[in-house]
């Protein structure tokens, strides 16, 4: 496999794992006032989802979400994600419920 096509994939995976880890982080902070993480890992994610989107502006445009995020340019702006999805609901309530059941033990 070609490096450049493997490196465009890894960059290409970790701006998808990063957007998705912000909307239900924050659909948890935001929504049902609770956390799973810390302030200092919401921090370092957020962080270095900007980055990556600043330094691969045409990756990024490809990778999905990008519409939701294109001005997400600080940690600030997580307060104004669209929030209102039911799946992103769903997967924020079994991680909630997931932590909660693994720290109850």
């Amino acid at each position: 496999m070609d490096n450049n096509f493997r490196n465009h994939q890894q960059i290409y995976e970790l701006i998808k794992r990063r957007r998705n880890q912000i909307l239900v982080h924050s659909y948890i902070y935001f929504r049902l006032f609770d956390n799973i993480i810390s302030d200092e890992t919401f921090d370092k994610w957020a962080n270095e989802l900007i980055d990556l989107q600043k330094q691969y502006p045409d990756i990024s445009s490809q990778v999905e979400l990008y519409e939701t995020f294109k001005s997400f340019t600080s940690v600030g702006c997580s307060s104004m994600l669209p929030l209102d999805n039911e799946k992103l609901a769903t997967r924020a309530y079994q991680l909630l419920n997931e932590h909660h059941k693994r720290n109850s033990n």
